[in-house]
């Protein structure tokens, strides 16, 4: 009898130990190596580059999927965040194989840009960039601002909200000031600075501004012929580049008026590497350093508003998703970047622009400098960079 226990026993326990395995590798396949893809609720396109991200016991983590829309979750979660500039967040509880996500309002269907497009289109666009200095940024204005830039990576979130004044453009400086009210950091840990480097993105890289006879030789267009636009004179025309699909988009025009009333964009790789960068800079820094991007990608939205007959950004939203690497990294350069921030891989930013009754009197604005990604800076430039990052804001640890 007591061998008969004993016998039992022994297999009870090997079948325990067995199931524990088991469970223990359906757990690793939940929780350490679950695949899914992320894809447009309407076109079931794959979306690249959205955010997945949970905080579980104090502990952050997060993926981000691929140029096919898949990724990887290795960590637990109670529940998942989803999100994109371009789509509705979503939060789930349990992950899917395909996760589907809602397109923004200004999102539409891409259309195929045939060889042969309306013969009206470029005489039209050719008289837009001839009066659009007088229908935009033609009159010092200064407009309330909200600001909002986010940063997930892996271990890391981080987010800046920044609200006050902004000096817009004029046609003696051509330059942008800030006048900050209020900030606030939100991230894991109280380590992070102030970015206002998408912000400056956004405002240099304004849509219109770039839109020049360059732009139209460079590109195809056609007529989006479902858009309802608020009156009779208002289309949609799509663009791609004639050669590549590294910059499209679409963008709405008053045809009577001859202005842009909104415009979504996306650029790649190969037309950033070649329009945002000095070829000389780039070759210097592989040359020095290795420096070499591998990837670069930003997708731009913006509206305007009309005030006092001066066009300007109402809406932007901006995202920037930007890797690289170097082979010998430059200490100094690693110092500068720890004191300004850094910058980050994946980001999403967006800046609400209204009108102000008046304007105060302090002389505590701070200026602007013009985006730029690769350039020689000296000593004085880095100062202010370093001041840039350094806006007053209070803390506040990241729960979701």
């Amino acid at each position: 009898m007591p061998i008969i226990q004993k016998t039992n026993t022994f297999v009870f326990g090997r079948y325990f130990m067995i199931l524990t395995i088991i469970l223990a590798f359906l757990s690793l396949d939940v929780y350490g190596q679950r695949k899914c893809v992320v894809v447009d609720a309407k076109t079931f396109e794959p979306i690249a580059h959205a955010s997945l991200y949970a905080k579980d016991r104090q502990v952050f983590n997060s993926a981000v999927t691929d140029i096919n829309g898949e990724t990887i979750i290795k960590f637990p979660f109670r529940q998942l965040t989803i999100s994109h500039l371009n789509y509705e967040k979503m939060v789930i509880k349990s992950l899917p194989d395909t996760i589907f996500l809602v397109p923004r309002s200004y999102m539409t269907g891409e259309v195929t840009v045939r060889s042969q497009e309306p013969a009206w289109i470029r005489p039209l666009l050719k008289r837009f960039v001839k009066n659009k200095d007088r229908n935009y940024f033609n009159k010092k204005s200064v407009l309330e601002y909200q600001y909002t830039t986010q940063s997930i990576a892996g271990t890391n979130y981080y987010k800046y909200d920044s609200q006050g004044l902004l000096r817009m453009r004029d046609p003696d400086s051509l330059k942008f000031s800030i006048l900050q009210t209020d900030g606030t950091i939100t991230s894991v840990d109280s380590t992070h600075l102030t970015d206002v480097a998408n912000m400056r993105r956004m405002l240099y890289e304004d849509f219109v501004t770039e839109f020049d006879n360059d732009f139209i030789r460079n590109h195809k267009f056609a007529v989006n012929e479902e858009f309802k636009g608020n009156s009779k004179n208002e289309i949609e025309l799509y663009f791609r580049m004639e050669k590549q699909n590294a910059d499209h988009g679409h963008f709405v025009i008053d045809t009577a008026r001859l202005v842009v009333l909104s415009a979504h964009r996306v650029s790649s790789l190969k037309y950033n590497e070649n329009h945002r960068v000095s070829a000389f800079m780039l070759s210097m820094a592989r040359l020095l350093t290795g420096y070499k991007i591998t990837d670069w990608d930003t997708n731009y939205h913006v509206t305007y508003q009309e005030i006092d007959g001066n066009f300007l950004p109402k809406d932007i939203q901006f995202k920037f998703y930007y890797v690289a690497k170097e082979r010998y990294p430059d200490k100094n350069e690693e110092e500068y970047n720890a004191k300004t921030g850094g910058g980050f891989t994946n980001m999403e930013a967006e800046m609400k622009l209204s009108p102000t009754v008046n304007e105060p009197l302090e002389s505590n604005w701070l200026m602007l400098p013009q985006s730029w990604y690769i350039k020689y800076s000296t000593d004085k430039s880095r100062e202010y960079e370093i001041k840039l990052a350094n806006l007053p804001a209070k803390f506040i640890l990241f729960d979701e």
